[in-house]
């Protein structure tokens, strides 16, 4: 039993049976063809409300991530999600296979074409970047958007012929972005080149050296706010190296001295030694290898005292700490023994 719409009417009940009228989206009786109520049918397309598992009408459908710091990206929008291989129209019905098919090989193309196209160069060294990154631990996501912002700020304002190349480029903006993160293990120029070594790319230390030298007066700004790295910063980072051999580990087991006692020793030893060394008197030498040296003085006076053999000799150091064994010998003889 229904009642119409319209109060004015003058039958305002039915008793037959209604049914729906899907083309004007009305309830009518079947007797009479009363008009009994409206239907109000949801539109083809709708904002459905947000959820987990659909996404079709979410804002990140279509995209434009932009330029990021560490990776060349398209201008454009992505075809569908960024990493989908399914598409559906505007409706959220899937498409035919066809047009899946044609799609998937648009997308793929549209893809590679806008991260290298004229790019090339710029996209090859940020890649390399990234996986020089990978392989040195100390290395954080911070540092390495700050290497790709100024690199990125180089490009843009060095021509052709004001340095070397671009991976040359690219591992002095890695030393400039670690110099900047005090907090963390710094890292030397050698250890980067060797990094870069590994992954068969042909920079040195000495060219890395002389793309700093040739892009220095351009940039005063950046290169005026990096200190000099102290011997004081490489200690912790020696030490550790040294405690973490297996050969140290075996001659701290015959000395019955655990690991932890003697890495603590050898730090508060290290650095009295350095305190006593001024800075003037340091002159030009390397911090890092006058770093190790004082290491060895440390363990030589530790053993003194306790009327024991030594742990370190000059080669596993030169070996563990990657430095040459007569530059190690030179810095100890040199400056260190007339500090102790």
């Amino acid at each position: 039993m229904y009642e119409l719409e319209n109060p004015s009417a003058e039958d305002t009940r039915c008793d037959h049976t209604v049914i729906l009228d899907h083309l004007r989206g009305e309830y009518i009786c079947t007797e009479c063809g009363l008009v009994i109520s409206r239907e109000f049918v949801p539109p083809s397309y709708k904002i459905n409300p947000s959820t987990e598992t659909d996404h079709r009408n979410s804002g990140t459908h279509f995209v434009a991530l932009g330029d990021r710091l560490n990776i060349v990206d398209g201008l454009g929008s992505y075809m569908g999600y960024q990493f989908s291989t399914f598409f559906v129209d505007k409706n959220g019905n899937p498409l035919s296979s066809k047009k899946q098919t044609l799609f998937k090989r648009l997308k793929y193309r549209y893809d590679l074409r806008a991260r290298i196209d004229k790019q090339e160069t710029d996209y090859r060294s940020l890649m390399v970047l990234n996986r020089v990154c990978s392989m040195l631990p100390s290395i954080n996501q911070n540092i390495k958007n700050r290497a790709a912002y100024l690199y990125q700020k180089f490009i843009k304002d060095l021509k052709k012929g004001d340095f070397y190349n671009h991976l040359n480029l690219i591992a002095v903006c890695l030393y400039l972005s670690v110099k900047e993160y005090t907090d963390t293990v710094p890292l030397n120029i050698k250890e980067i080149a060797d990094a870069f070594k590994k992954l068969h790319h042909r920079v040195t230390t000495k060219s890395i050296i002389k793309t700093a030298l040739l892009i220095k007066p351009k940039f005063k700004d950046v290169f005026q706010n990096h200190q000099s790295t102290k011997s004081e910063d490489y200690l912790s980072k020696i030490i550790h190296k040294i405690t973490a051999s297996a050969e140290i580990k075996i001659r701290l087991a015959k000395l019955d001295r655990t690991e932890f006692q003697y890495e603590k020793a050898l730090l508060k030893e290290s650095q009295t030694i350095l305190n006593s060394i001024p800075i003037t008197a340091r002159g030009g030498r390397n911090p890092y290898i006058l770093a190790a040296a004082t290491v060895y003085a440390a363990d030589l006076k530790i053993a003194k005292g306790s009327k024991r053999r030594a742990v370190l000799t000059q080669q596993l150091l030169s070996h563990l700490t990657g430095t040459a064994e007569y530059s190690v010998r030179d810095h100890w003889r040199g400056l260190v023994y007339n500090y102790l």
